[in-house]
């Protein structure tokens, strides 16, 4: 039998969500338990999301355990999607982005907790939609408060920093989410190294600019 466009999207999406759940653990980029992934879904009619499941190995994962959150926040009874949840469907309500993929990957939890932005020392920070990356007020993981400190930071960009905790990269796709994740994830490596030897020069606005504009061009085509 062969399956319909929607049935066969339906699954790309939640292999996607553990193919890239597996990575956070084999590539040791968000370690054993940390980190959460999510993508728009339909369930039944409902617009929602799956998102990864509360306290479960990244690499014990399976499609069972992913957990469906409707837009207006209702969780099935007895299932535990991650206690961060609600910055994902705040997300989701926010912007237009179809995928939100949040890690504790190793510099960008450094740099969380001793910066309170990334400035525009390397061209490459471009990718996020703006010359800096910012980083959000920290507060409890879960909270209504974290949620309303992610959104002020990730405006107007596709991705940010949390303070004292990691990073959220969002996008058209899991694949496009993960992949910035890794950039940012670079990009917060290199600036650690160039901090530890002094204050690296920054791009000015004119030079950023530029960048950005070649990036969307870039993209258009």
């Amino acid at each position: 039998m062969k399956l319909s466009k929607s049935k066969m999207t339906d699954i790309k999406i939640k292999r996607d969500i553990i193919k890239f759940s597996s990575l956070f653990d084999k590539k040791s980029f968000s370690p054993i338990r940390s980190g959460n992934i999510s993508n728009r879904y339909i369930l039944n009619g409902n617009e929602g999301f799956l998102i990864t499941p509360s306290g479960k190995k990244n690499s014990e994962i399976k499609i069972k355990d992913l957990v469906f959150v409707s837009m207006d926040g209702v969780i099935k009874k007895n299932q535990k999607p991650s206690s961060e949840w609600r910055f994902h469907l705040d997300l989701y309500r926010s912007t237009n982005c179809n995928s939100v993929v949040h890690a504790h990957s190793k510099f960008a939890v450094i740099c969380s907790c001793l910066y309170k932005k990334i400035p525009p020392f390397h061209y490459m920070i471009a990718l996020v939609g703006g010359e800096d990356i910012r980083i959000a007020k920290y507060s409890l993981f879960g909270s209504k408060i974290l949620s309303k400190n992610i959104l002020k930071a990730i405006k107007d960009r596709k991705s940010c920093l949390i303070s004292n905790h990691g990073q959220i990269s969002i996008g058209n796709s899991i694949e496009s989410a993960y992949e910035l994740a890794e950039e940012v994830e670079k990009i917060c490596e290199y600036y650690y190294y160039c901090k530890l030897n002094g204050s690296p020069k920054n791009l000015s606005k004119n030079e950023m600019q530029q960048v950005l504009n070649k990036i969307l061009d870039y993209k258009q085509e």
